[in-house]
């Protein structure tokens, strides 16, 4: 930014910032400012980092964390199996041990009538995600 911006003459004054002016053309406020993008970019991570850790602890004491997952009924907070839908879960698992891929193993789902957790149909990215969720383990 401030190399092409430099040599075109091109300076940007920032005004509102808690009463204080801040112009790119001093070293100084280009430090500043790298400095506050910096921060923000931890900050934005850190908050990804807590939200994930969050996520993988509730998964771990099987607390509800979002939607009720397919093979899980919710008890106040807490997600415990569903033994008939963790049939479908262990028949998901089962085909795809033996080599199965997603799409044969969403139509496997389909034409024996499983429903997924929210109804509807099964497609490769749902079984997907249920085999990439560490939920299922």
């Amino acid at each position: 930014m401030t190399c092409t911006w430099d040599k075109a003459g091109i300076a940007l004054h920032l005004v509102d910032l808690g009463g204080q002016a801040i112009n790119t053309a001093s070293a100084m406020a280009r430090f500043f400012i790298s400095a506050m993008a910096a921060i923000a970019e931890l900050e934005r991570n850190l908050i990804g980092e807590r939200t994930a850790a969050a996520l993988a602890y509730k998964k771990r004491k099987r607390q509800a964390y979002a939607r009720t997952p397919l093979g899980y009924r919710r008890v106040g907070k807490r997600l415990v199996k569903d033994a008939r839908a963790q049939k479908i879960v262990r028949r998901i698992k089962e085909l795809n041990g033996e080599g199965a891929t997603l799409c044969a193993i969403a139509e496997d789902l389909n034409r024996s009538h499983a429903k997924p957790a929210r109804g509807g149909r099964w497609y490769a990215s749902t079984v997907r995600y249920l085999l990439e969720n560490d939920l299922y383990g």
